[in-house]
């Protein structure tokens, strides 16, 4: 079976992702696909040897397969005056008020306006500034989820897209040290933006282990670190990690694609069918049902 059934059946659970921007998840099938060279980050080392972790370990340098999606938001503000305008315009609106409550609704519209107009990176901008006027650990949370999810569409704007999702997850952490999904947010960030951010990527592996010893039930980090098996080529490790999600969580319908992959990628197809099914039925759509059931037709013709 090919890899585009899988991320075509990713963006099914995931929906119309750039138009909602709101909440984490672990990385789409789609974007692994096109950066295959994370190597042996979740092995089971032994706390010297991720101490002494060396070069081997690095992940390669951001690229999603979207390099056009900069020029694509930027050729949309230089045709569009009149858009570029209306941010210019809502952002000293904005900025020049006193009152809370009005600066909060003035940068919400800026965020609706860029979700309208697909621009990623104006919508993670507008929900940094809304949390700088209201700070709470939720929303400097959301704004790392909206420049972290632009990070991932992005290539020339990768690192400031990435900057901004690593200091507004370590906001959120610094108002509630006990957030435990903003440390598992910043510790996939640090991983998957590891060479350009210049740390290795055993140092956010680390960090979603730490969540693991205070919450050995969180569901968030072992399907990261399930994901990042699958990455380093560890499958029974894969396996391990989602097959404890499902224990967790048995209606969780990313596990169950994660794990067709799995099998999928090891050329159990029969397995692979098997868990294809169990998605299937676990989204109870139509549209799944007949994309599903054409992708099992599609393994077993092949």
């Amino acid at each position: 079976m090919s890899k585009k059934a899988i991320i075509q059946l990713l963006l099914v659970v995931a929906g119309v992702f750039l138009a909602l921007f709101l909440w984490f998840s672990p990385r789409s099938l789609e974007e692994k696909v096109a950066d295959d060279n994370l190597t042996s980050v979740e092995g089971s080392m032994t706390e010297d040897e991720d101490a002494h972790a060396g070069h081997e370990h690095e992940v390669g340098a951001h690229e999603d397969g979207t390099s056009d999606q900069d020029q694509k938001w930027q050729e949309k503000l230089d045709n569009n005056p009149a858009l570029t305008a209306r941010f210019e315009e809502g952002e000293t609106k904005a900025m020049g008020m006193t009152d809370p409550t009005d600066k909060i609704a003035a940068y919400d519209e800026l965020v609706e306006l860029a979700i309208k107009e697909n621009l990623p990176p104006y919508v993670a901008k507008y929900s940094r500034a809304k949390a700088d006027v209201m700070p709470s650990a939720t929303n400097y949370m959301l704004a790392g989820d909206n420049y972290f999810k632009a990070f991932r569409l992005s290539k020339n704007q990768s690192k400031p897209m990435l900057d901004g999702a690593v200091a507004a997850y370590e906001k959120a952490l610094e108002l509630d040290p006990d957030f435990l999904q903003a440390k598992t947010a910043l510790g996939v960030a640090y991983v998957e933006g590891a060479a350009i951010l210049g740390e290795m990527p055993m140092k956010g592996i680390g960090m979603l282990r730490d969540v693991l010893k205070i919450d050995p039930e969180n569901v968030d980090a072992i399907t990261n670190l399930g994901y990042f098996a699958i990455q380093s080529g560890q499958y029974d490790k894969a396996i391990e990690r989602f097959e404890q999600v499902l224990k967790l969580d048995p209606n969780n319908a990313e596990a169950y694609l994660y794990l067709a992959d799995v099998y999928l990628s090891q050329g159990d197809n029969e397995k692979g069918i098997e868990y294809l099914k169990k998605y299937r039925d676990i989204m109870n759509d139509p549209i799944v049902d007949q994309r599903v059931d054409q992708y099992i037709e599609e393994i077993r013709s092949n």
